[in-house]
C-alpha cells in the first residue's frame, strides 16, 4: 500500500510540477508508469478546462499557444528535452555507441532543431484546429494518449534496458501494468474521443512506436528519451486522428 500511495505521487512530481519532486527508491519509481494515463488525464484536464468554460472563446490561435506553453510549463519541457536529443541520434544515422554519444551529448544539434521546429509548430497548428472546433476533450485526450504510449514502448523495450531514470521505467513496465494502462486509455477513449477517430489514432501511435522500438533495437538500447519522444508522439497522433477524421466530413461526436 505504500508503494502504491508514493508511486501515485512520485508520478506526479517525476512528470509535472503538480507535485513537488522527492527522492524515492527504485521499486517505487519503477511503480509509476501505472498512473501515467491519470497523470495525463489530470494534465489534460487541467490544461483545457479554462478554454472549455469560455476563456478566449473565439480566439483558438491564442488558446493554442497558452495551452502549448502551459504544457510546456507544467512538464518542464521535460519530454521535449527526449524529443529533441533522440531525433539528433536519428539524424545522425549513427549506430551503436556513437549514437548513444550523440543522444547524451548536452547540446542541440541541427536534427534536434528541426524536430523541434517541427514538433512544436505541429501541435500548434493541430491544437488550433481542435480548439476551433470545440474539442475540448479530443485536447485533453491527447495527454492521456502522450503518457499511455510512453507506458507501451517501455514494455516493448524491456530487453533493451541501458543506465538511468529510464531503466527504471522499463522494469516498472509488466505485462499486468501495461493491460492496466492500455485499458485506462481504451475506457477515456470511449468517453471522451468520437469513436471515428479511434482508428487514425491508433495506426498513427503504432507507426511511431514501430520507428521507436526498431530504432532502440538497432543500438542495442532504448532510455528515457524514448519514452519522452514517445509522449510527444502519442500527444500528436491524438490530435492529428482527430483532424483527420474530422477532414472525413464524419460526424464527430464523442
Amino acid at each position: 500500500m505504500k508503494t502504491f500511495v508514493l508511486s501515485f505521487t512520485a508520478a506526479f512530481g517525476f512528470l509535472t510540477r503538480l507535485a513537488p519532486p522527492r527522492i524515492y527508491d527504485d521499486k517505487v519509481f519503477a511503480a509509476t508508469i501505472g498512473w501515467f494515463p491519470l497523470v495525463g488525464f489530470v494534465l489534460g484536464t487541467l490544461l483545457t478546462a479554462p478554454f472549455a468554460l469560455g476563456v478566449l472563446r473565439g480566439q483558438p490561435w491564442i488558446q493554442a499557444w497558452l495551452l502549448l506553453g502551459g504544457s510546456l510549463a507544467l512538464t518542464r519541457g521535460l519530454h521535449w528535452d527526449g524529443w529533441a536529443d533522440l531525433f539528433d541520434g536519428w539524424g545522425s544515422n549513427a549506430q551503436g555507441q556513437r549514437f548513444w554519444d550523440i543522444v547524451k551529448d548536452s547540446r542541440t544539434g541541427a536534427f534536434g532543431v528541426i524536430a523541434l521546429v517541427m514538433g512544436l509548430s505541429g501541435q500548434l497548428l493541430l491544437l488550433h484546429q481542435a480548439l476551433a472546433a470545440e474539442a475540448y476533450t479530443a485536447v485533453a485526450f491527447a495527454f492521456i494518449l502522450g503518457r499511455s504510449l510512453a507506458a507501451c514502448t517501455a514494455f516493448c523495450g524491456r530487453s533493451l534496458v541501458r543506465a538511468g531514470n529510464g531503466k527504471l521505467f522499463l522494469a516498472g513496465a509488466t505485462v499486468p501494468v501495461i493491460l492496466l494502462v492500455i485499458a485506462q486509455t481504451l475506457f477515456a477513449a470511449l468517453f471522451v474521443i468520437p469513436p471515428i477517430t479511434i482508428i487514425p489514432t491508433l495506426c498513427l501511435c503504432l507507426l511511431g512506436l514501430v520507428e521507436l522500438v526498431t530504432l532502440a533495437r538497432r543500438n542495442e538500447g532504448m532510455n528515457g528519451d524514448f519514452l519522452g519522444a514517445a509522449v510527444i508522439w502519442g500527444e500528436i497522433s491524438a490530435l492529428l486522428g482527430w483532424c483527420i477524421a474530422a477532414n472525413m466530413n464524419l460526424p464527430l461526436l464523442p
